[in-house]
């Protein structure tokens, strides 16, 4: 994975944390040549959203992946159904 978060031995052990983190590499990703060789992170974070130019930081990739991570861990999807 390219977008790994802080703490990614957690992904060993929680198969939840472990989709989280696999889906949003996959959307960070451009596998099938749609979005110039950019991922969704690039697109979120660029000065302009129409075309990327590489503002993202190794840092940012790490705090993004790190949070949606977190989003499936127990504490995260506890944040998670509180919202519904």
């Amino acid at each position: 994975m390219k977008n790994i978060g802080k703490w990614a031995y957690r992904l060993d052990h929680s198969e939840t944390e472990q989709m989280f983190a696999e889906a949003w590499d996959e959307i960070n990703t451009d596998h099938k040549r749609k979005l110039n060789g950019k991922g969704m992170l690039d697109y979120l974070l660029a000065e302009d959203t129409i075309s990327p130019n590489g503002e993202v930081s190794d840092r940012d990739r790490e705090v993004a992946a790190t949070v949606i991570q977190w989003l499936g861990s127990p504490i995260g999807q506890d944040f998670l159904l509180q919202l519904t």
